[in-house]
């Protein structure tokens, strides 16, 4: 999940900072302390674990008495929910960072914001804005 956004978001901004000319103004976001600190994501794990749990608690329930076969296919099915929950949250988050990104991004009137660790020395700092900006 992490490097997803972290190349989602260095593809976007190098696509939008080369298309800006040489003297535009950057930012860079420090993704960590955005994934510690910023409320959305804190509530969006914790959703995922406590469906997580859900389901844990359902496929033992159901697999409880059941031949192998028929374990099996419940613990298949209860995994590919699971897999369904985890994309959703991760388009989440992603709706979350992206919108928060440009929000700041606008508001600072940077033509991008890249990734502080891909960065060796520059940029506006806008990690704290993003942090605030997450919903």
């Amino acid at each position: 999940m992490k490097k997803v956004l972290a190349c989602l978001m260095v593809v976007c901004s190098l696509l939008a900072f080369g298309c800006s000319g040489r003297n535009a103004a950057f930012g860079v976001v420090d993704i960590k302390k955005v994934e510690a600190e910023a409320p959305a994501v804190k509530t969006i794990k914790e959703d995922l674990q406590k469906k997580a749990k859900e389901l844990q608690e359902q496929m033992q329930k159901e697999t409880a008495g059941k031949s192998r076969e028929e374990a099996e296919k419940i613990v298949q099915d209860k995994s590919a929910q699971m897999q369904v929950a985890s994309s959703e949250a991760q388009s989440k988050l992603k709706a979350s960072l992206e919108t928060a990104l440009a929000e700041v991004s606008k508001e600072k009137n940077l033509s991008a914001v890249l990734i502080k660790d891909a960065v060796p020395s520059g940029g506006v700092d806008v990690t704290d804005e993003v942090i605030k900006k997450m919903k």
